[in-house]
């Protein structure tokens, strides 16, 4: 199913980005990411980025808030929202 994929790709770049790879396993797409300090301005600003690039989704301003950023599953709500598709469904 392509939304599993939406998430799998998310879920992917931020254990590689931001996680040095996520080594304990700890991060799921019900993890708070804003809670646990994983997402900053900063590293939202590259996952934005990701997705406009490899998930074809342009995410409004308007839409850059923390309720859209909260998990992965919000955050693949949101590609799909915009017009997003996973990777491997391009």
């Amino acid at each position: 199913m392509a939304d599993d994929q939406i998430v799998s790709d998310l879920l992917v770049f931020i254990r590689t980005q931001f996680l040095d790879g996520d080594p304990a396993g700890e991060l799921t797409d019900q993890t708070p990411l804003l809670a646990w300090g994983v997402l900053d301005s900063f590293k939202t600003a590259r996952l934005v980025g990701f997705i406009h690039d490899e998930l074809g989704s342009q995410i409004p301003p308007d839409q850059l808030n923390a309720s859209n950023f909260q998990d992965v599953r919000s955050i693949a709500e949101l590609v799909r929202s915009n017009g997003g598709q996973a990777k491997a469904a391009q």
